[in-house]
């Protein structure tokens, strides 16, 4: 069969053999498979288990979990420019990669891959240390880099300290030892002195706009409330809604649904929690089911394309109109809105401890 952006072109065993390519195949150690694939399809094919690159001139010191893939485009002032794939890098380079796929002119190159000489504008995929595109992206000899992501390579060596560590934080949250702040950042911790992970790797972990997003919102929440609005609109949709909670509920969810095809999930929870917080203490009732509502209601961003990151990412590419969401949207949200709205008071009930 052939996956979906690479197929298999050929095999050839260690005795210099080429068997017939059949779905029946068996592959051995040694074998060497040549593929044409996409880029996009590149580095999942990369960090498949069992697959290394064949062309391995230069032992590299990292660890291949340590590793990425770069694509490259061969500048005209390159020193690789003549020199055949097999010999690179040459001795006195001090880039350490593995050669992992090459293309001409947009097409692949139909010839062993260690017989290729460098051509100025060759674009090349490298498999390098995860510092070589930081430390190499401006170098006369490649004219652009460019990091390629989407797999990596998967590591086990440390899983059975990771799952302890994790199921351990979860414990500890769960018993009510630390809280959950204090359990993630002591396991984030214990991730980095047992080498699950390194340094560098929990920076590149932290998600900075999030944190902002995450802060603002807290800001927003703070001026709804400080500022009185929160109350205002509750008085507006208490009055709507009557003294039915779960009346009250269905406002809530079509208030959340409302806001989320102007802005993002996060956004409209953030103005709707302190609204609904303020109809449950108007009317007597516990505020977790209108919590429950608000976390349900924020997420389903189905009618829009701008209600979350996903819709975002398939509204260009796969050709949509702004009517196809509201097409299948409307009908997924009455659904799921019906449903929030009988079961969640069932398991948490109107009743204010």
């Amino acid at each position: 069969t052939n996956p979906v952006g690479f197929q298999l072109l050929s095999v050839q065993r260690s005795d210099g053999s080429q068997p017939e390519k059949k779905p029946d195949l068996k592959l051995k150690v040694g074998d060497v498979l040549t593929f044409d694939s996409d880029i996009s399809s590149l580095p999942g094919l990369w960090a498949t288990n069992g697959l290394v690159p064949h062309i391995t001139p230069r032992k590299m010191e990292s660890e291949r979990y340590e590793r990425s893939l770069v694509k490259v485009v061969v500048s005209r002032r390159a020193s690789a420019i003549g020199r055949k794939i097999s010999e690179l890098p040459p001795p006195e380079s001090p880039y350490r990669m593995n050669i992992v796929a090459i293309s001409r002119r947009g097409r692949p190159i139909d010839r062993p891959l260690g017989q290729v000489r460098i051509k100025a504008g060759d674009i090349g995929v490298l498999e390098v240390d995860d510092s070589f595109y930081f430390e190499n992206r401006n170098e006369v000899e490649f004219a652009t880099t460019k990091r390629l992501t989407g797999a990596r390579i998967q590591r086990t060596d440390k899983a059975l300290a990771a799952t302890v560590i994790t199921v351990g934080m979860v414990a500890a949250a769960a018993l009510n030892v630390m809280s959950m702040l204090n359990a993630a950042l002591l396991a984030s911790g214990l991730m980095v002195l047992t080498g699950c992970m390194s340094l560098r790797a929990a920076g590149r972990s932290v998600e900075f706009s999030t944190l902002v997003v995450i802060a603002s919102a807290i800001g927003l929440e703070a001026a709804v409330t400080g500022s009185g609005l929160s109350a205002a609109i509750a008085d507006f949709l208490h009055e709507i809604a009557g003294d039915n909670p779960y009346t009250a509920l269905a406002v809530v969810f079509a208030g959340c649904i409302a806001m989320d095809t102007l802005v993002t999930n996060v956004a409209s929870a953030v103005f709707m929690f302190p609204i609904a917080m303020a109809m449950a203490g108007e009317l007597g009732l516990s505020f977790m089911p209108f919590a429950v509502t608000v976390m349900v209601g924020a997420s389903c961003s189905f009618i829009s394309p701008m209600g979350y990151q996903t819709n975002l990412m398939v509204y260009g590419p796969g050709g949509y109109k702004f009517t196809d969401f509201v097409k299948m949207g409307v009908p997924l949200t009455v659904v799921v809105g019906v449903v929030t709205i009988i079961l969640t008071p069932m398991f948490f009930g109107f009743q204010a401890p």
